[in-house]
C-alpha cells in the first residue's frame, strides 16, 4: 500500500534558529526527509507508517522539557488510532535518540543512534564546500579544529599531539557552542584541504559532522569511535576504500597507521570517496531511506 504518515500536528515540527554547522545553507536532515515523504508517498510502497518529528528542533526547544507530557499524550492519541500491528518508522538527527515514547520495533534511521545508520549530514544549496578549489601539495598529513567534547577525543589529541605534521587547533569542552565564528570555519575548510587525513573522531554523539565534511573536500576522514561503529550503508560501502577507521583502544597506533598509507593507495580513495558520494547527499539518503522501508 501506499506510504502513510501519522497525522501529527506542526507543534511536533517546529522551526530553529540554530544555524549548525556553519556550512548549513538550506534544510536540515529531518526536514529534508519530511517533506520528501510528503512528495513521494503515493508512490513509496511500504507498510510502514511515517512519524513526521523533528526531533532535534523539537528537543532543544527551550520548552521541550514543559511540554514532554502533552506532546506525548498527542503522540499516543494517534497512534492508538492505527491497527496493533502497524510498523513505524521515524528519522533522528539527535545524539540522543527520540525522547518520547514511540512503539515497540519502531525503525529509527538515525544519525547518531538507532536502528539503522543514515549520514550526518545537512543541506547547503550553495554547495560552498564541493566548490572549494583543491590542491594537490598537502602541507599536513592530518588536522583537526574541533571542541574536545568526548573522552575519545582527549585521548586522540593525547596519542597524537606530539606527532609531526599534525595540524591542531582545540578548545575545551567547555567552550563549545553550535556558533562558529566565520573564521573559525574557514580555518578548518583550509586545515582541511591542505590535509590528507581529516581527523573525525565522534563527538557527544557516536557520529561526526566533519567526517562527511571531509569527504564534500576530498580528504580522507579518519573516524574514532568507542562503543559503536556508527558508519551507514556499511552492507554496500567497504570503508576501508574510502576512510580509515580507528576503534578507541587503537587510537595509539593511529599515526603508524596513516604514514603507512602508500601516496597511491592514498589517490585511489579520494577517487573511491568521488564515487560514492551521491550516498552521502540528502537526496542520497531519502532513496535509501525509501528503498529499506518498501523492503520492510
Amino acid at each position: 500500500m501506499p506510504l502513510r504518515i501519522l497525522d501529527l500536528p506542526i507543534l511536533f515540527r517546529p522551526g530553529t534558529s540554530i544555524v549548525y554547522p556553519p556550512f548549513k545553507k538550506g534544510r536540515y536532515l529531518e526536514e529534508y526527509i519530511y517533506e520528501y515523504m510528503l512528495q513521494h508517498a503515493s508512490s513509496i510502497e511500504s507498510d510502514c507508517v511515517y512519524i513526521p518529528i523533528f526531533w532535534t528542533h523539537l528537543q532543544n526547544h527551550p520548552g521541550f522539557k514543559r511540554m514532554k507530557e502533552s506532546l506525548t499524550l498527542l503522540l499516543q492519541k494517534e497512534i492508538q488510532k492505527m491497527p496493533k500491528q502497524t510498523k513505524y518508522f521515524t528519522i533522528v538527527q539527535h545524539d540522543d535518540g527520540p525522547m518520547l515514547p514511540l512503539p515497540k520495533d519502531t525503525l529509527l534511521f538515525g544519525a547518531c543512534t538507532g536502528t539503522i545508520p543514515i549520514p550526518l549530514i545537512y543541506e547547503d544549496t550553495t554547495h560552498y564546500l564541493m566548490n572549494r578549489p583543491r590542491t594537490q601539495d598537502k602541507e599536513w598529513l592530518a588536522s583537526f579544529i574541533g571542541t574536545l567534547t568526548h573522552p575519545v577525543r582527549e585521548h586522540m589529541k593525547q596519542c597524537l599531539e606530539n606527532k609531526p605534521s599534525i595540524y591542531w587547533m582545540t578548545k575545551p569542552r567547555e567552550e563549545w557552542t553550535n556558533r562558529i565564528a566565520p573564521s573559525a570555519a574557514d580555518v578548518f575548510v583550509e586545515a582541511t584541504l591542505q590535509s590528507k587525513f581529516c581527523l573525525a573522531p565522534r563527538g557527544y554523539g557516536r557520529s561526526s559532522f566533519r567526517f562527511f565534511e571531509a569527504m564534500l573536500l576530498d580528504t580522507v576522514p579518519v573516524y574514532f569511535w568507542d562503543d559503536q561503529e556508527w558508519l551507514p550503508y556499511k552492507e554496500f560501502i567497504d570503508y576501508s576504500t574510502i576512510a580509515i577507521s580507528i576503534q578507541e583502544k587503537d587510537i595509539p597506533k593511529t599515526y603508524d597507521i596513516l604514514t603507512s598509507i602508500s601516496e597511491e593507495t592514498y589517490q585511489s580513495m579520494v577517487e573511491n570517496i568521488r564515487k560514492v558520494r551521491h550516498h552521502f547527499t540528502l537526496e542520497g539518503v531519502g532513496e535509501y531511506i525509501r528503498k529499506t522501508i518498501e523492503l520492510h
